[in-house]
């Protein structure tokens, strides 16, 4: 790996292009930011959600756009490994768009049909990104007739109708039809949405798809990396993130003032951003190899070891601590014994009070909101694992060990004084894994296979950054105050 120099005058750089100085830059989540504020927008309302949703459908719409640019080249350079890949990771953001697709419905539903005056009708088609996606698309689909239909269709036809996933002409012609299928059905989920905007702003004025535009753009390495993609699937986390916050800030200041309904409507908001963003772990785990990753890896920086604002210091520990405090207080407000008993009263009287109903309905969006969190901590260590390994293997701000690190913060997490006391109250476990089981001995144990490989990774790793091992510990640290609802 050539060891990154300083720029003259500016930041240090690789022969693929700058090193980030942090993660804020890397992500160009001051762009982001931008793209969130303001423009007659209310926060955690119904219209600031929508925006999210479109906002993050922008952005996996850009970087489709150049997969299937990249596609389309490999298609008429005959270089069909390339094109396998690169239709693969296609795949992977068409996915990402559907849950996108689904978080939307989920959230039209929770808020309901409501007042429609003063409504208007948003779709993707009006959007930059669908319409430079399309044009991506019609010049793939040119190459392929011209370098495959026309060219050999008798080819064509017999991969089709004999070889399997692991032949990459199969694995592309596949992945061109199910994108193709799955491109239907989320841009129908992402169409007709009835939303109050500034009258006469479009949708581009309203998502504000320049400042996207250019956050994409700001990404780019010299050379057909995957760093691109690796910060999309950051990006569209960060700007769902962000506002699933505010939908738990407000949920709490609705707990505190007993408006349950309005509670229990920003909790679902909250929990139906998040999978998407759980999706976006899974994408990048399936489809970035570990060698991908080290391609680029020096020029993350320290960005390769922390997480922002949003998600690690306001999702994770500021709001979650905070909303499990006031749900432990709330329980035992209107409840003189023990939580146990306030949650058992709950639950078994749910169906005969309209009042314990709404509470019921509290504890549940809660429970479901913390099993998404479960998730997404859960998809994250996959990168880690897959990427660093296991042996000592320090990630880029010197944290000692990347893989225990993540292990370390989801069990501190779910070691959480309220958030312990309310699942017992419940019965509802909150361990990650059955340790004792045949097939956790088999699969995770300190002789299984995956341990080997882990261990095999983290040798690659440290051998291919030796410097890395040579760092000092990082911490993460942030000017911003506390979040406190």
């Amino acid at each position: 790996m050539a060891e990154a120099e300083p720029a003259r005058g500016g930041p240090r750089t690789t022969a693929l292009g700058p090193v980030a100085e942090s993660y804020d830059q890397l992500h160009r989540i001051d762009l982001l930011a931008r793209a969130r504020a303001g423009g007659g927008v209310a926060p955690a309302s119904y219209e600031s959600l929508v925006r999210a949703v479109f906002q993050a459908a922008e952005v996996s719409l850009r970087n489709l756009s150049r997969l299937a640019e990249r596609t389309r080249a490999g298609t008429l350079a005959g270089e069909l490994g390339d094109t396998a890949r690169f239709s693969r990771w296609s795949i992977g953001f068409h996915r990402l768009l559907r849950h996108l697709g689904t978080a939307l419905f989920d959230a039209r539903s929770v808020f309901g049909q409501g007042d429609l005056a003063g409504t208007s009708e948003i779709g993707l088609a009006e959007s930059a990104g669908y319409r430079t996606y399309v044009e991506a698309v019609r010049g793939l689909e040119q190459a392929v007739r011209t370098a495959l239909l026309e060219r050999d269709q008798k080819a064509v036809r017999s991969t089709i109708a004999t070889r399997s996933i692991d032949d990459p002409l199969y694995s592309f012609l596949h992945d061109l039809r199910t994108g193709s299928h799955d491109a239907t059905k989320w841009e129908s989920d992402l169409s007709g949405v009835r939303v109050r905007k500034p009258v006469g702003q479009t949708l581009d004025e309203f998502t504000r798809a320049a400042l996207l535009a250019e956050a994409v753009a700001a990404t780019e390495l010299h050379g057909a990396t995957l760093h691109g993609e690796f910060v999309a699937l950051h990006q569209i986390p960060e700007l769902l993130c962000a506002e699933a916050n505010d939908h738990l800030e407000a949920a709490v200041r609705a707990l505190r003032a007993a408006d349950l309904s309005r509670a229990v409507e920003h909790l679902a908001a909250c929990r139906a951003l998040l999978v998407p963003v759980v999706e976006a772990q899974r994408v990048m785990a399936e489809l970035l190899a570990t060698g991908e990753y080290h391609g680029f890896r020096e020029n993350l920086g320290p960005a390769s070891g922390t997480h922002s604002l949003a998600i690690k210091q306001h999702m994770f520990r500021d709001l979650f601590k905070c909303f499990w405090g006031d749900l432990e207080s709330w329980l035992l407000s209107f409840h003189q014994g023990s939580l146990s008993d306030a949650v058992r009263s709950v639950d078994e009287g749910r169906h005969k009070d309209p009042e314990l109903w709404l509470r019921h309905s509290v504890i549940d969006h809660a429970f479901r909101l913390h099993f998404v969190h479960q998730q997404w901590r859960h998809e994250h260590l996959h990168m880690p694992r897959n990427c660093l390994g296991s042996g000592g293997t320090k990630s880029m701000i010197g944290i000692p060990d990347g893989p225990q690190a993540v292990y370390k913060m989801r069990d501190a997490a779910n070691a959480q004084r309220s958030l312990v006391a309310i699942h017992a109250a419940r019965g509802v476990r909150l361990s990650n894994s059955v340790p004792d089981s045949p097939l956790n001995r088999l699969v995770a144990g300190p002789a299984s296979v995956d341990a080997e490989l882990m261990r095999l990774v983290g040798e690659a790793t440290r051998e291919y950054f030796p410097d890395v091992q040579e760092q000092s510990y990082k911490p993460f640290h942030s000017g911003a105050a506390e979040r406190k609802p």
